[in-house]
């Protein structure tokens, strides 16, 4: 005995006229089955970039030029501004890249996103040791972030050491 000779039961293989809620025998050619009741767009269409995207780059241009205009007027590097826009900038290009569907410009992104990284830690450290070095206390969240950053480095630099051998 099959499943389809089993009553109130509809094979795995059944055809697109057979529904839960339809009579036996009764085709129903006006409603789709599966995927075709919920089209989507496909994965890998461009999409220009999503809002968070454009964000990230719209924060890190208004940074950077936050840092020019402070330099500019005599008020010192604000070097947390610096770090913060290596971060951001970096990425919201890479991200936009992507999102419109240039793949390998968003690649080329990775290592300069990483070099900026490095960058940053580098900033970071030595913004925290003329800090030091003037007499000025200490920002926590910036000495936190610093760490975190040299230890997310350290953990990379080993994992692509160990990946080449």
């Amino acid at each position: 005995m099959s499943a389809g000779d089993q009553p109130g039961r509809t094979p795995l293989t059944a055809s697109a006229d057979a529904t839960t809620d339809a009579t036996p025998g009764a085709a129903v050619a006006d409603k789709p089955i599966g995927t075709a009741a919920h089209p989507r767009p496909p994965a890998d269409a461009p999409t220009g970039g999503s809002a968070m995207d454009w964000a990230l780059l719209v924060c890190g241009s208004l940074l950077l030029l936050g840092v020019v205009v402070d330099a500019v007027e005599g008020a010192g590097l604000a070097w947390v501004t610096l770090a913060w826009t290596l971060i951001l900038l970096p990425e919201g290009v890479r991200r936009i890249f992507a999102g419109r569907g240039h793949t390998r410009r968003a690649e080329l992104m990775g290592p300069v996103a990483a070099l900026c990284a490095a960058a940053v830690t580098a900033i970071c450290w030595a913004g925290l040791a003329y800090d030091w070095s003037q007499g000025n206390g200490t920002s926590w969240l910036v000495l936190i972030a610093t760490v975190l950053l040299t230890v997310g480095g350290a953990a990379w630099l080993v994992r692509w050491l160990l990946e080449r051998r």
